[in-house]
C-alpha cells in the first residue's frame, strides 16, 4: 500500500513462504480477517513472516472462507496498523450478472491516476482486473515528464536490476489513488511488457540492450520477482513467466488470464517482414 518499509502492506490474498530458519530481519506479521469493516467481530487471526528476501512485502492465503462473501482485513507489525481492506470471493453456482473494472497502462509520470480513484469509489465492483502496464520501467521524460507533477519516477532512470524494480513499485504504490483501489476491491492482474521493458517477448526486449543492460535473462527474473513480490498474486514460481490461469465466476464467466509477453511471444518483426506470417510464429507458446 506504499506505506514505509516497516508497515508496508500491499493488498493480497496470497500464499506466503516458510521464513528462513535464522533469518536477520525477520519480522512478524499479524492478520485478522473480519466481515464487518469496523472489524468488531474478528473470524480469523494468524502470525506470518516477512523480511528483506520479499522487500517487506506479506501475503497470506486464509481457507474456510464462503463464497461470494465480502471480507474485510488489516495487518499489523511493529505496533503500526494497516488500514482495513475489502476483498471478495468468487461465487459459485447461478450468476445473473457480474461488474468489474478494466484498467492497463498506468505511467507515473505521465499523468495522476484519476481512474483508480473513480474505481474506488465505485461500491458496486466486483473485482478489478488490470491486464498489464501497471508500471513503466523508463526513467523521467523517457516516456512522460513528471517534473511538474511531482511524480519524477524512482529511481529516475530506466529501471534493470531487482532493486531498481522494487523501488519502482514501492513509489506507484505511494499514490493514494492506486492504494484506494486495492484497498476497496479484490484485483486480478496479469504482466504486458512494460513491467520489463518495452516490446518484451521471451528472449529480449526492443528496450534492453545486452550490451549495456546485461543478460536479458537476469533482468526478465529481477522483474518478474519484484511483480509478484508486489502484485496480488499467489507466491509460486512465477520467474519463469507461467502467470495464465482462469477464474470461474459461477455459471456466468470464465475468466482467462494470458501472458501475451514473456511465456512464448516471439520476437517483434517490422511489419513488411517476409516472415510475419510465418507459421512458427508465436504469441503464446505451445504450453499456454
Amino acid at each position: 500500500m506504499g506505506t514505509p518499509a516497516a508497515t508496508r502492506y500491499p493488498i493480497a490474498s496470497s500464499s506466503g513462504r516458510a521464513p528462513p530458519l535464522f533469518p536477520q530481519d525477520l519480522m512478524p506479521v499479524e492478520w485478522t480477517l473480519s466481515d464487518d469493516p469496523g472489524m468488531s467481530r474478528i473470524l480469523q487471526r494468524g502470525l506470518t513472516y516477512t523480511n528483506a528476501d520479499f522487500d517487506y512485502t506479506v501475503k497470506v492465503d486464509v481457507g474456510r472462507l464462503n463464497p461470494a462473501t465480502t471480507y474485510y482485513y488489516q495487518f499489523t507489525a511493529r505496533g503500526e496498523s494497516s488500514p482495513v481492506g475489502r476483498t471478495k470471493t468468487l461465487p459459485l453456482g447461478s450468476l445473473q450478472s457480474l461488474r468489474f473494472a478494466v484498467v492497463s497502462c498506468s505511467n507515473y509520470p505521465y499523468g495522476f491516476f484519476n481512474a483508480y480513484r473513480a474505481i474506488a469509489a465505485r461500491g458496486d465492483l466486483d473485482f478489478v482486473t488490470h491486464l498489464g502496464d501497471y508500471i513503466y520501467e523508463y526513467g523521467n521524460a523517457s516516456f512522460g515528464d513528471g517534473t511538474p507533477l511531482g511524480r519524477i519516477p524512482s529511481p529516475n532512470k530506466e529501471i534493470i536490476t531487482l532493486a531498481d524494480y522494487r523501488q519502482r513499485h514501492a513509489q506507484y504504490r505511494t499514490d493514494p489513488d492506486l492504494q484506494q483501489a486495492h484497498r476497496q476491491h479484490p484485483w486480478i492482474v496479469v504482466w504486458d511488457d512494460h513491467e520489463t521493458a518495452n516490446n518484451a517477448w521471451m528472449g529480449g526486449a526492443e528496450n534492453h540492450t545486452p550490451a549495456t543492460e546485461g543478460n536479458w535473462g537476469a533482468r526478465r527474473a529481477a522483474a518478474a520477482q519484484a511483480w509478484e513480490e508486489w502484485m496480488p498474486v499467489r507466491r509460486n514460481p512465477y520467474l519463469e513467466g507461467d502467470i495464465y490461469r482462469s477464474f470461474r465466476f459461477g455459471n456466468l464467466v470464465d475468466l482467462v488470464m494470458l501472458d501475451t509477453r514473456l511465456t512464448g511471444r516471439s520476437q517483434h518483426l517490422p511489419a513488411n517482414s517476409p516472415l510475419v506470417l510465418a507459421s512458427t510464429r508465436s504469441l503464446l507458446g505451445d504450453d499456454q
